[in-house]
């Protein structure tokens, strides 16, 4: 890929997948797979240990936790890309002062999936956003920080190293509220202990992922450490789940977001 295609892939757009690789698998129709593959929508099998795969759409030939069942392998910066300019996007120019209901409208957009690395910077990001909009002192370029910081967080976190990137997100957050550092010691223990409190909450539900309740669950305990611990009002709300059909892994009526009566 050239350098001038490369800074238009990574700037985001609807879909610059179709336009820059017309040829690639599923993507000849603009179609986006929201779950399994994003090239062709099939399942994914993930990896007991790393193996080397080239990424059907940037070609970089990186180390893979998994890849399609038709051999298909798209790199953790590829399946953000979209979804970290859509959330930018709105998070810089939304009013929204429920975080809730500002995820929920970003998971909406078809270039955000139902289960991917994107939710890593979606949480810190709405905290923030909504904090903003019910005004907390937050620049614009906390905003950013926090989504860039939050991408630094690779897909299957919660399983390869044991912790959820929706944990971390409440960190981030809670981070650059305080702008911690590695050498100041409270700021440094508040944000882990933050991490750590939405950490636990997700790890209550014996369960498969889904980056839908897991970062709901980590905007509601983001929520009441706030409260407790820093004196700041985050507004949440219950939700009920419209996606369990296309989750395979759904938990049903043990997850909180299930759909009663």
């Amino acid at each position: 890929m050239t350098e001038k295609r490369r800074k238009f892939f990574y700037q985001g757009t609807k879909n610059p997948h179709a336009t820059l690789f017309p040829s690639q698998s599923g993507r000849e129709t603009g179609e986006d797979h929201r779950t399994g593959c994003m090239v062709c929508g099939a399942e994914l099998v993930y990896f007991a240990t790393l193996q080397e795969k080239t990424c059907t759409y940037c070609g970089r030939r990186l180390l893979a936790d998994a890849a399609c069942v038709n051999g298909h392998f798209v790199c953790n910066d590829c399946h953000r890309s979209d979804a970290l300019a859509i959330l930018r996007a709105v998070c810089l120019n939304s009013r929204e002062t429920d975080c809730v209901t500002l995820m929920q409208t970003i998971r909406q957009h078809p270039a955000f999936h139902m289960h991917g690395p994107e939710h890593h910077s979606l949480v810190p990001a709405v905290i923030l956003t909504a904090l903003r909009n019910s005004g907390e002192n937050i620049r614009e370029d906390q905003i950013l920080t926090a989504i860039q910081r939050g991408g630094t967080i690779v897909g299957g976190s919660c399983a390869f190293n044991g912790i959820c990137g929706a944990a971390s997100g409440v960190g981030i957050a809670v981070s650059v509220l305080q702008g911690a550092t590695p050498y100041t010691g409270d700021k440094r223990q508040l944000a882990m202990q933050a991490t750590t409190a939405a950490l636990q909450k997700i790890a209550t539900y014996d369960a498969a992922r889904c980056c839908q309740r897991d970062s709901w669950l980590a905007l509601i305990e983001a929520a009441r450490f706030l409260e407790s611990e820093m004196g700041k009002q985050l507004q949440t709300h219950s939700i009920r789940c419209e996606q369990f059909a296309y989750n395979k892994e759904c938990i049903h009526s043990r997850c909180p977001l299930w759909p009663a009566g």
